[in-house]
């Protein structure tokens, strides 16, 4: 009855720290998806989906702006159907690799005491209509995809129970830290795009202008009606529309990319890497690193990497901390996250080195380390790297930084495929184009504020140190050439005149004993 839903869904937003009452949440998630009330497995796209239009629909009741045409009933702006497709698939996809992989497991360690009442299911159901028990989906979602169902279901509830605008007069009587937590915290949209411009130009915008903000990952953060006809950016509105690869990253963790999205660099800023240094060093705050490629049979793949640790410039060794990792968004979601350093193995997490800035004494003699930028493997070969040329991406699926798993192209069972790989499990690796680069800072508004505020320090030293090496004493260097530490022919007649009149130049009188 109404009391038992109730309670039911009391206990499902009922709050552990940042967490969810995760048994609950599940129960709710089968009721709803299962054919019938006793089902023990579920379609893993089935449960993918309803997630994702779950988020969907949370995001649009968050709008400031109505989404839906009230007499129609109809969006705004027309869903991007083939972007929220890709995204369910790789969040699909991921889960039933994992599935397979386990009931792998499971059955080849039977023999040893291992048993599970997924033991009996064929490791085959983990293909593309798969079927996954909740302990699965729960295993799954805890490893990969934490915040998953607190972004989407959990937080729908929470909304529709606790609005936005709950009337102040009741507001006020709730404890402080319940006031904090969902009314302020968790009664927003999902993030959009912004631009790094109002924070690292000296020129100001006018409240309310949008700076339009274009990726091929994420989408524009402005409405597509405007935008080619308006002759600034002022004229553009903000997207109501709800970007899936963010969402699929605000399931990783609402922590991390669940509030800001400043970019930093797109390859649209310049396509050469002194640009792409010159936009992410001096930024302390974390950044997330997004590249776009594709294979050579043509297969799209959007992979990169997340850091908490500022980049540093021109190391020959690696830097950076644990708090990082490496992703694939597309085709399979894949979250491999940083080892702990043992001995002297590990600790490789961010490597950045490229020769047009650094000072070879003897230029004949090539540089063995990588020159570009990376992440895991060693100083010759990072185990995740672009080229300073920033055109090919080379990912290799193993090494001792960072999770072992896949990045670019899986490779293929199928010896007749051009994939096919009979390593044995030894590393492999695949060499990827990039189509496109982008660096994201993300964070919330405070570490947003502080990493570009250190940026602009940064710039502010550099330019600095750059005026000072332009200015030239001109006393002292015409005191230098005068005592010939500079070579020059300038000065060359007074030591031709010294010889002459006794080597008396300034007193003739004197020097003839006049």
């Amino acid at each position: 009855g109404k009391n038992h839903f109730l309670e039911f869904v009391s206990n499902m937003i009922w709050r552990h720290g940042r967490g969810c009452n995760q048994h609950h949440t599940l129960d709710f998630i089968w009721n709803v998806c299962a054919l019938n009330a006793t089902a023990a497995e579920l379609s893993s796209g089935d449960i993918i989906e309803f997630c994702c239009h779950t988020a969907s629909m949370l995001h649009y009741m968050l709008q400031t702006e109505d989404a839906f045409n009230l007499q129609s009933m109809e969006l705004h702006e027309p869903r991007v159907v083939a972007t929220e497709a890709t995204i369910i698939q790789a969040l699909t996809s991921s889960l039933n690799e994992y599935v397979t992989k386990t009931r792998e497991h499971e059955h080849n360690f039977a023999g040893y005491g291992v048993t599970n009442n997924s033991t009996s299911a064929s490791s085959n159901n983990g293909g593309a209509e798969g079927c996954i028990t909740k302990r699965e989906f729960s295993e799954w979602q805890r490893k990969i995809v934490p915040d998953l169902l607190h972004s989407s279901v959990v937080r729908m509830f929470e909304v529709l129970f606790f609005p936005p605008e709950f009337p102040s007069h009741l507001l006020s009587r709730l404890p402080k830290n319940t006031k904090n937590s969902i009314f302020q915290k968790y009664s927003r949209p999902f993030p959009i795009l912004e631009s790094s411009k109002e924070f690292t130009t000296k020129t100001t915008t006018k409240g309310g202008d949008l700076t339009v903000v274009s990726s091929p990952v994420f989408g524009s953060n402005a409405r597509s009606e405007g935008i080619s006809d308006s002759a600034n950016n002022s004229a553009a509105a903000v997207s109501t529309l709800l970007s899936p690869p963010i969402f699929a990253f605000t399931s990783i963790s609402t922590t991390k990319f669940g509030e800001k999205w400043h970019r930093l660099y797109a390859g649209a800023d310049g396509w050469t890497f002194q640009k792409l240094e010159h936009a992410i060093m001096g930024y302390d705050g974390p950044t997330l690193l997004v590249i776009k490629a594709s294979s050579k049979q043509h297969e799209s793949v959007t992979l990169g990497a997340y850091t908490a640790a500022k980049w540093e410039r021109n190391k020959r060794d690696f830097f950076g901390a644990p708090n990082c990792f490496l992703f694939q968004l597309v085709p399979t979601l894949r979250v491999l996250k940083s080892l702990p350093k043992m001995g002297t193995r590990g600790g490789h997490y961010m490597y950045f080195h490229s020769n047009t800035n650094t000072q070879n004494l003897n230029p004949s003699k090539k540089d063995e380390l990588a020159e570009g930028l990376g992440f895991g493997g060693t100083v010759r070969t990072p185990r995740l790297f672009i080229d300073c040329h920033l055109e090919e991406c080379r990912a290799s699926s193993k090494d001792t930084s960072f999770e072992e798993g896949h990045l670019g192209v899986t490779p293929s069972d199928d010896p007749f495929s051009s994939t096919f790989s009979p390593s044995g499990g030894a590393s492999t690796s695949s060499t990827l184009h990039i189509e496109s680069l982008e660096v994201f800072a993300v964070g919330d508004k405070e570490t947003i504020m502080r990493g570009f505020q250190a940026q602009n320090h940064y710039r502010d030293i550099a330019d600095s140190t750059l005026r000072n090496a332009r200015t030239v004493d001109k006393a002292a260097f015409l005191g230098d050439m005068r005592n010939g530490v500079i070579e020059t022919k300038a000065f060359a007649h007074r030591g031709q005149v010294d010889g002459r009149a006794h080597g008396c130049l300034k007193d003739d009188g004197k020097a003839n004993g006049m």
